[in-house]
This record gives structure tokens, sequence and C-alpha cells, in this order.
């Protein structure tokens, strides 16, 4: 079967981002740019290579195109069926896009709100490796941290996501709230905790050999047989989690990339993505190693904001 290829859409991938991101075009030219940025998305998130035929009409249930069937099989029932919502929103517009029978220029907001559903897309990478793994308390942080290198809407929508279909999951809820902070502010953190309070309090906490362990994966060697945790949930000084992310809320350390700012999209997280890769390249567990190529597909032709700028 032919297989998706990242390094064959590259240049494909880096023109359409050039034509849709960084120049000025028209909104009918940035809606036929999208429409195939979206193609190459849903390519990848099927694994259709080239060699087979792909529309965005064709993504939907009992498909005309064999490879959508397959792909959509290997997905699963629920993500096919976020992709078939997503892809609803792009496909009518993107179409009129490509189209002579539509004259009239698109609104920023029908440009806007197919940008939205792409990002939906990215997420939907992530969502379906997070579901994979069963990301938990004990999943990797390297895999974690490294992931905070995505823009805030990426990860907001992917936890968000993971939240609504498994509201007990303790990673899931931390780092939706850490998400709500860096895409909104801390307002609305507050706000997301009040709405889902009963919820949040009804997650069950812990064990005391449960916090061992992921205090242990946690451990990084400071000094020759001396271990040390460096943990995003400290559960010691709590009994629930409403009252650990309240606090976590209000700590000062949750300031730093308070409504991005630090970075709020792909060309302002690049740089701190290509650092920190490059310091974590030798980590070959295997979470990392089928997580390295997911992260590096997002960042192709994506440029730095130096590099926009001259």
């Amino acid at each position: 079967m032919d297989r998706f290829n990242d390094s064959e859409y590259a240049i494909l991938i880096g023109n359409l981002l050039h034509d849709t991101q960084y120049i000025e075009i028209s909104n009918m030219g940035k809606m036929a740019g999208l429409r195939k940025h979206a193609e190459v998305m849903v390519r990848k998130i099927l694994d259709i290579g080239s060699s087979r035929t792909l529309m965005l009409g064709q993504v939907k249930r009992d498909s005309n195109n064999p490879a959508v069937n397959s792909g959509m099989d290997n997905l699963g029932d629920e993500l096919s069926d976020r992709l078939i919502e997503i892809i609803r929103k792009i496909n009518p517009l993107g179409r009129d896009g490509t189209h002579t029978q539509h004259t009239d220029e698109f609104s920023n907001m029908e440009v806007e709100s197919v940008e939205d559903a792409i990002f939906d897309l990215y997420a939907l990478i992530f969502i379906k490796y997070f579901l994979d793994i069963q990301v938990s308390i004990y999943s990797s942080p390297q895999v974690l941290r490294m992931f905070s290198f995505l823009p805030p809407i990426i990860r907001y929508k992917t936890w968000n996501y993971l939240f609504e279909i498994d509201k007990n999951n303790i990673q899931v809820v931390d780092k939706l709230c850490l998400s709500i902070i860096k895409l909104f502010d801390k307002e609305t953190a507050y706000e997301w905790l009040e709405n889902n309070s009963e919820t949040i309090k009804g997650i069950p906490y812990p064990t005391e050999h449960e916090i061992e362990k992921y205090y242990k994966i946690h451990s990084v060697e400071v000094l020759p047989g001396v271990y040390q945790a460096f943990v995003s949930l400290n559960f010691d000084k709590y009994s629930n989690m409403y009252d650990l992310l309240h606090d976590k809320i209000s700590d000062p350390r949750t300031s730093v990339n308070e409504s991005g700012k630090m970075y709020k999209n792909f060309e302002e997280a690049v740089g701190h993505y290509n650092n920190y890769r490059s310091s974590m390249i030798q980590n070959s567990s295997a979470e990392m190693k089928s997580f390295y190529p997911l992260m590096d597909f997002v960042y192709l032709g994506r440029k730095t904001k130096s590099e926009l700028l001259g």
C-alpha cells in the first residue's frame, strides 16, 4: 500500500504555507491554498500516499475511495467522525475557492473559519497519538514537554477533546487547564475550573503508591546517585484535583506564557521547538521515537519570525 511520506510533501507544504501565510494574497487565493493544505493533512491523518487520488468530498462513510475507507478503519469510528465533521467545515468554502463559478471575494471571517478547521486537523494528529499511548500521569515527561512547544491553540484543541471523552484523566485535565492559561488567560482558566468544579472534584485522586510511581518517572539524576523529582503535579500538597489546579492557576510560574506571551503561533514557537529537539535527540524511548516524526511534520515549511522579517 502506498503510504504517506512526509519528505515527499515537504516542498508542497512549504509552498502552501508561503502562499497562504507569509505573503499578501487575496482571500480567494488563500482559500484555494488552504483547501490544498487540508488535503495534505487528510492524507497524513489517513496515511494515503501520492499515488492514490484524494478529494475532500470523498472523506465520508462508505466513500467511493477505497483508500479513505481503509484509512478511516485504521483511525477508528470516533476519530473518523471527528475528521468528517472537520472536513464539513472546510470543503464547501475551499471548493468554492477553486471554482470560477464563485466570483465574490471571501470574507476574513470565512478564511479564519477554514484556518481554524485546519488547526483541528493538526490537533487530530495528536489526539490519535495520545489515545494510542493511553496518556496518563505515567506518560513520558519528555513527550509532554515537547508537545508544549506547539502553539497554544493546537494544545487546547487536543486536550479539550480528550477531556470531553475522559473527564477522569488527571494528565489531561492538568494540561487542558495550562493550555487555557496559555491560549486565553488566567481569568478564563478560573472560569473553566468553576464551570467544571464538580467533575474535577470527583476525579479519583492518586494513591500513595501511584504518587510515588509518578515521582519516580519524573526524577532526574542531579548528582551521582542523587535524584530529584521535577514534577508538574505536586500531589503531596493536596487531596483533590480542584485545589491542585486552583493553586496552579494562581502560581506566578504559570504566568510565563499566559495569553501566549512566549509564543502564540507556529512561527513564534518553531525556534523554541528546534532548540529543545536538538537537546533531546538522543532520547530513544519508544514514545519519543513515535512522537518526533509528528512534531517534525507539523513544523514542515514553517519559518521563524526572524526569517519572515528578513
